[in-house]
Order: structure tokens, then C-alpha cells, then sequence
């Protein structure tokens, strides 16, 4: 008869990792006493435990007193930090202003699953737009957004982004110079190729050390009424906005 291995129980451990999982399965910023009633156990069985998850910067606790994961580490399936922002009432509220201040669409776009993905989009109501719905997987080599990442990005980022790419020496040559450019504007904007009139036009939602987590971008439509240069001052603007608003 084999002997059975002596079973450890480390009931702050586990509970440590149901707060961590369960946030990562569902991404809405919490209270601690509706974290607690989801998890089934009481405000005193969590408090030490979500202080130190916080201490140890697993956890961010924003103006409202909610918590919310960081990204310190990848939890497979997980809602990323600026998936949640994507969909917060600020971000929203902040991007639907700009279009009221404009009558152009935008969109904000991120690295998912080593893809460029849509996470976000606004549009005007009564006039006519062009733009990417959420979802889109967009071109790591020709959209302005992804281009104006994979300059300002951190290089473990754009190496997710760009690893799937074959690039001879030439064409990584001409891109190293491209981005290099890229990244001394600060922003990116690129004529679409097909579409007669309309401009893409990119600027970063900058993490707090300063490498891009998002693009923001609008697809420039000059048959609508409106001053290009005053259009990009207000697309920088929300852009900053969004950076300040943003904590991973």
C-alpha cells in the first residue's frame, strides 16, 4: 500500500489566487464587498488578502474604491487592463467628444493575442464616416495605428506584433526607418491607398512610462466639413486624455 502524501493547506494562498482568477474571468472593477459576495466568503476572510495583492501591485484600486486586476502578470483568458478601459464609461464618454467636437469617427486599437485588434470605436450619428468596428484585426505593416505602436511600444510588445511578419533584410531596413520617424512625430498618418480623401491619423495612449498601450485613430474624411489641423489638435487632446485617465 502506497502511504499518501501529507496534504498542505494554505487557506490565504488559495483565496489569493480565486481573487486573482476570478477577476481575470470577469474584469469589472469590484468593491471588496462584492468581491466578497462573489466568492462566497466574508469581508474579513478577503481584506488582508486584497491589501496585499495591492501592495504587491496585482491589484489596482481606482478613485471609486474599486479593484481591479493589473497586468503585472498574464492570467490565460484574462480581460487585459486596457480591454476593461476600452469599454469603461471614461474612455467612452471621452471618445464620443471628440466626435461630437469633430463629426469624425475614431477608434482605439491594442495588442490582443499578437494581433492588432479594435477594442473600441465611436462614430458620428448624422453624418456620413468611415472607421473599424471592434474586433478588426488591423495590418501590423500598413495602418497608421499599428505602425505608430510598433514605434512607441515597448520591444517586448512589438515583438509579439511584428514576429509573425516575414521581413527580409531590405524591408526590415526601410522599416527601422520608418518607425524611427515615426516615433520622433509622435503620431503617424498615412493616405489610404484606395480611398480617395481619407487619412488615417494616429496618436498614443501612453502608459506612465511613457510606451504606447493603445492607439487612438481617425480615419479623416475630407468630404466632411471641418479644419484638418484642428481636427488633429483635438485627436492629440483625447489622446492625452485617455493616457491620464488610463492605469494599468
Amino acid at each position: 500500500m502506497i502511504p499518501s502524501r501529507p496534504e498542505y493547506k494554505a487557506p490565504a494562498l488559495s483565496r489569493g489566487l480565486r481573487i486573482i482568477e476570478h477577476f481575470a474571468k470577469d474584469g469589472t472593477p469590484k468593491s471588496m464587498g462584492q468581491l466578497a459576495s462573489e466568492l462566497g466568503l466574508t469581508f474579513n476572510q478577503i481584506y488582508r488578502i486584497v491589501h496585499c495583492l495591492l501592495a504587491e501591485g496585482y491589484l489596482y484600486q481606482d478613485k471609486a474604491r474599486l479593484y481591479s486586476l493589473t497586468d503585472k502578470i498574464e492570467v490565460k483568458y484574462a480581460v487585459s487592463p486596457i480591454q476593461r478601459f476600452a469599454v469603461s464609461p471614461q474612455c467612452q464618454s471621452l471618445m464620443r467628444d471628440f466626435v461630437w467636437q469633430t463629426n469624425q469617427s475614431c477608434h482605439l486599437a491594442s495588442l490582443h493575442e499578437d494581433n492588432f485588434v479594435v477594442l473600441a470605436h465611436a462614430y458620428p450619428e448624422f453624418s456620413p464616416a468611415i472607421g473599424a468596428r471592434e474586433g478588426s484585426t488591423l495590418n501590423a505593416l500598413k495602418s497608421s495605428s499599428a505602425l505608430l505602436f510598433l514605434a512607441l511600444a515597448s520591444d517586448q510588445a512589438a515583438l509579439r506584433l511584428i514576429r509573425h511578419y516575414p521581413l527580409g533584410p531590405e524591408l526590415r531596413a526601410n522599416l527601422h526607418q520608418r518607425l524611427t520617424a515615426i516615433a520622433t512625430e509622435g503620431f503617424c498618418e498615412i493616405k489610404h491607398d484606395r480611398i480617395i480623401g481619407l487619412t488615417s491619423i494616429s496618436f498614443p495612449v501612453l502608459r506612465p512610462d511613457g510606451r504606447a498601450e493603445a492607439v487612438i485613430t481617425c480615419p479623416y474624411f475630407d468630404h466632411v466639413p471641418g479644419d484638418y489641423g484642428e481636427l488633429k489638435r483635438h485627436l492629440r487632446a483625447l489622446a492625452q486624455g485617455l493616457s491620464q485617465s488610463y492605469r494599468p
